[in-house]
């Protein structure tokens, strides 16, 4: 049994959590930082923009903006960087945040939201997350994680997500490791599909005005144009991240890990494999 007094673990030279409330099974280290921050201009491009909420105005005029799991901060950073009479917070349980040369509208802090953030009630303008699937139970979507960006939102505010799943054909390795990921997951009580479903839960909870969702379907490999290209690698990257947990639940070695891994990026060639990724904007009533 792992000491949980500590709250990290190396697993084959990577970093993981060792929290006894978190099922975030990805690595917490530099690597996986690049990772996030590799990927950030290709979002861009995919979804055409940094955000999709109809908060352009009111960033320009000065708003409150908090982005929960933000990884390596880079989205932060971006929109601080374009919107400089708005402030922005950064909240994520990893120690991987920006320490140095941050802008002044910037803040970051190392925290487990699954312990309720330290803001108030009706504090942010647009209350922001992306790619966290694989970081919360399925209950904790529902009465944590969603209740708590509710709260957090101002009356007449907006709540964004954006998620992501990978499918590939039956014969693939891509989808015998893409199964391993998702089985695993369940086992754990997280939905590999949640991105999906985020709509409905937004809708019962009748807190908001208007939800708006949006699908991006990518195709994935070299064969595609660049940000295919860049989702693929995200992908393995993801997928190498979490090689310290994902290996064991498969019984393979790590070595048999990484073969399955290098097979993915070229079995795209062959293969129809894509990525559906999932965008909601939600419009938090004035009254609720």
């Amino acid at each position: 049994m792992e000491d949980e007094t500590i709250e990290y673990r190396l697993i084959n030279g990577r970093r993981y959590h060792n929290l006894s409330n978190s099922m975030y099974f990805v690595a917490n280290d530099d690597e996986e930082a690049n990772r996030l921050s590799r990927y950030h201009d290709a979002i861009k491009d995919i979804w055409g923009g940094l955000f999709n909420s109809p908060v352009e105005e009111k960033l320009r005029q000065g708003a409150r903006v908090i982005d929960i799991g933000c990884g390596s901060g880079i989205w932060i950073l971006d929109m601080a960087q374009q919107y400089p009479n708005s402030t922005f917070v950064g909240i994520d349980i990893s120690p991987i945040l920006p320490s140095e040369g941050c802008p002044t509208n910037v803040k970051f802090v190392q925290h487990n939201v699954l312990d309720g953030l330290p803001f108030a009630n009706s504090s942010f303008d647009l209350v922001h997350e992306k790619f966290m699937t694989g970081a919360f139970t399925e209950t904790q979507w529902k009465e944590k994680i969603i209740p708590e960006m509710i709260r957090l939102a101002r009356p007449d505010g907006w709540v964004e997500s954006l998620e992501c799943e990978i499918t590939s054909s039956d014969e693939s390795v891509t989808m015998r490791v893409t199964k391993a990921l998702h089985d695993f997951m369940r086992l754990k009580g997280m939905n590999p599909t949640i991105g999906k479903e985020i709509p409905h839960i937004f809708e019962n909870t009748n807190a908001f005005l208007e939800i708006r969702d949006q699908l991006k379907i990518i195709d994935l490999g070299t064969k595609h144009d660049k940000s295919a290209e860049e989702s693929l690698k995200f992908y393995i990257g993801g997928l190498k991240s979490a090689k310290g947990f994902l290996a064991n639940s498969m019984n393979v070695t790590p070595e048999d890990y990484d073969a399955l891994l290098e097979t993915i990026y070229f079995e795209t060639e062959k293969h129809s494999t894509y990525c559906n990724q999932y965008r909601i904007c939600a419009h938090k009533k004035i009254q609720i």
